[in-house]
């Protein structure tokens, strides 16, 4: 193999990728000569490498996010040899990668008071500077794992700064190639402006307006099998409007121009709302009757001219990303889709399934269904793997790993998981790498990556499966405090022969067992 000495980096169109080239000059000074390309013509996130024996490296990759996993990659070739000669060209297999939060539970900066780990509609606990130092964190995994984009819903919002905190963010992001996809609420969840007294937060503007306002069940809330049966806490956050009425609609279309005028967000994730569909006289016409937790008449409603509104370019000159929530185990259901047939083909639909639902029909995500749905830009959305299906810190990486696989095969164009707790739980980071490297990758055998990711990160192919086990029992109802108890022994042993990350990793085990073995042990 031939390489290159590398004695050091000099940038040349440092311009097209200002984040890049810092990554780059961290090599050290000249004489190597690294010229970056940006090619719009490339999918997001692919790039190539060209290490020629002589002259110039030359990095291409997509404006936005290629140019910035190129220069990553070119850092990570280097060896105390040199840089090895020849060309290195990668793409994502599923372009859609996305990691869904709310920011009152997303919990990345381990030292912050008031964290909390479940809730829809949650006040913000936490200090105001709480959410630039969570996110950051996010962000950087993201862009060190190739992860295209961050959903936040509470994006905006009063307690942790507002527009200019929400800015700071989407500058931040942009430069490591990471998208914020602004989370809003389309007659529900807040609005465009979760939570302020602000024209485009939703509690305001129907106090003003208290006639828009929508007719909602007496129970607010929904049931997910995995879950059980949910109600939301009376508030101003449960406010909803009426998708019927045209001032509504109106109010929306200004907020969204306000919105993509205000912020450099990378799209939206537009959601109607399903913690109930409005009863009044007009929708129940509208609608024939249609009553479930959400409508599909609604968002026929309102998202034409909602998505033609935000129908704009984003950062770095790309074209934003919009996902629309088609909401959750309803993809095998063609009659009930029906109502979106006529909604424009740009943007990306995106279905959510529980784990359970997962399980017993995924034989059904067939390439002949998915061609099937209404619109050609299909996603996968889960619960699986969060609070909703009880498995906020469970070790779901082969349940990632069978989503991206199957849904690649079939034709679906991303997947969405849940990514609030942070990487420290061990359970989460494996997982989350699972996601990363599969949603690249779909056809990435599993024995490769677990021993290429998993193990090295354990200590060893026997440490990693005794891991696998130990983490299972904490999700296994017949636990008893003496299996816990005997994994916890089992996890400081392997702490007393190990240091650094691996270390880490075990004294976490040991930790979470014995919290659960002592939940499990009666007081006398």
């Amino acid at each position: 193999m031939t390489v290159r000495p590398v004695n050091g980096i000099q940038v040349v169109g440092a311009e097209h990728a200002p984040y890049a080239a810092e990554l780059l000059r961290a090599a050290g000074p000249d004489p190597l000569t690294v010229r970056l390309v940006a090619d719009p013509a490339l999918a997001e996130g692919a790039f190539r490498i060209d290490v020629p024996e002589t002259g110039d490296v030359v990095l291409t990759g997509d404006p936005f996010a290629g140019l910035v996993h190129a220069a990553r990659e070119l850092a990570a070739r280097i060896t105390p040899a040199g840089l090895p000669v020849g060309v290195h060209a990668d793409e994502p297999g599923l372009p859609l990668r996305t990691l869904w939060t709310w920011d009152h539970s997303t919990n990345w900066d381990e030292r912050q008071l008031g964290q909390q780990e479940i809730g829809a509609l949650n006040p913000y606990g936490k200090g105001a500077d709480a959410f630039g130092e969570d996110y950051r964190r996010l962000v950087d995994f993201c862009s060190r794992e190739r992860i295209g984009g961050i959903v936040v819903y509470g994006l905006l919002r009063d307690a942790h700064g507002g527009v200019d905190a929400a800015r700071d963010l989407c500058e931040y992001a942009n430069a490591r190639g990471v998208r914020i996809i602004a989370g809003i609420g389309v007659n529900a969840y807040g609005g465009i402006y979760f939570d302020g007294r602000h024209r485009f937060n939703l509690a305001t503007h129907l106090r003003r307006r208290p006639e828009l306002s929508a007719v909602l069940p007496q129970k607010v809330g929904f049931d997910i099998d995995e879950f059980g049966d949910l109600h939301f806490p009376a508030s101003e956050y449960m406010m909803a409007a009426c998708p019927s009425h045209p001032d509504n609609l109106a109010w929306h279309r200004d907020a969204i121009d306000w919105l993509l005028d205000t912020l450099p967000v990378g799209g939206i994730n537009f959601e109607t709302g399903d913690y109930g569909s409005c009863a009044c006289e007009r929708c129940a016409a509208r609608t024939g009757g249609e009553r479930t937790s959400w409508s599909y008449e609604a968002m026929r409603a309102v998202y034409p001219t909602l998505l033609e509104t935000a129908r704009r370019t984003g950062p770095a000159g790309v074209p934003l990303r919009h996902l629309v929530e088609v909401y959750w185990d309803n993809i095998f259901d063609l009659d009930a889709q029906k109502p979106l047939a006529d909604l424009p083909d740009d943007v990306a639909y995106q279905y959510c399934v529980n784990r359970g639902f997962w399980y017993d029909h995924r034989d059904r995500l067939t390439a002949g269904h998915v061609a099937a749905l209404p619109h050609t830009t299909n996603v996968l959305r889960t619960h699986g793997g969060s609070q909703w299906n009880r498995q906020r810190h469970s070790l779901v990486a082969d349940m990632y790993a069978d989503m991206a696989a199957r849904g690649g095969a079939a034709g679906m164009r991303g997947l969405t998981i849940f990514a609030e707790p942070s990487a420290y739980h061990p359970t989460n980071e494996i997982s989350y790498l699972a996601y990363a490297r599969f949603t690249w990758n779909p056809d990435l055998a599993w024995d490769d990556f677990w021993r290429a990711e998993v193990v090295p990160r354990l200590g060893g192919a026997d440490q990693a499966e005794a891991f696998r086990a130990g983490a299972a029992l904490l999700d296994d109802p017949t636990a008893t405090a003496g299996d816990l108890s005997r994994v916890r022994g089992e996890a400081l042993d392997v702490v007393a022969s190990t240091t650094g990350e691996v270390q880490r990793r075990w004294l976490w085990l040991a930790e979470r067992t014995a919290r659960f073995a002592h939940a499990l042990t009666p007081y006398h």
